[in-house]
C-alpha cells in the first residue's frame, strides 16, 4: 500500500473541514474502562464490516438501525451510545455469522471484561 499524494491529502482535509466526511473519534489514554470498551466494540464492528465486506446499508439492515447509527458506530462516536447498545449490535453481527467459535469467543471476552471491571 502506498501513501496518498499531497493533493489527495489536501482534498480529504478540505472534506473534513466542510463536514462532507466525518473523522473517526479517538479516546484519550485516561479514558474510563467503559469508554475504552465502547471504543473497542466500535472497532470490532468496523473490523467485522471490513472482514465481511458489508456496506453501511447492509450493516444497518443486519442491526435493524438506520444508516446514521451505523455511521456513528464506525466513526467511534462513543458518547452517542450506551455500552449495552453497542454490545447488542456487535452480538447481532456475531450471531448473523452462525459461527459457533466466534460466538464462544464473544462470550469469553465479555465474561473476562466483566470480571476485570468487578475487580
Amino acid at each position: 500500500m502506498s501513501y496518498p499524494d499531497q493533493n489527495r491529502i489536501f482534498k480529504v482535509l478540505d472534506k473534513l473541514k466542510t463536514g462532507k466526511i466525518k473523522p473517526t473519534e479517538l479516546i484519550s489514554d485516561s479514558a474510563s474502562p467503559i469508554e475504552k470498551m465502547k471504543f473497542n466494540i466500535c472497532q470490532c464492528i468496523l473490523l467485522f464490516k471490513r472482514e465481511y465486506n458489508y456496506t453501511n446499508l447492509e450493516l444497518a439492515e443486519i442491526l435493524g438501525v438506520g444508516p446514521a447509527v451505523v455511521s456513528r458506530i464506525i466513526h467511534c462516536q462513543i458518547s452517542k451510545f450506551k455500552i449495552d447498545s453497542l454490545l447488542n449490535y456487535y452480538f447481532c453481527l456475531v450471531i448473523s455469522t452462525k459461527d459457533k467459535k466466534l460466538i464462544k469467543k464473544f462470550n469469553d471476552e465479555l465474561s473476562s471484561f466483566m470480571k476485570d471491571l468487578a475487580a
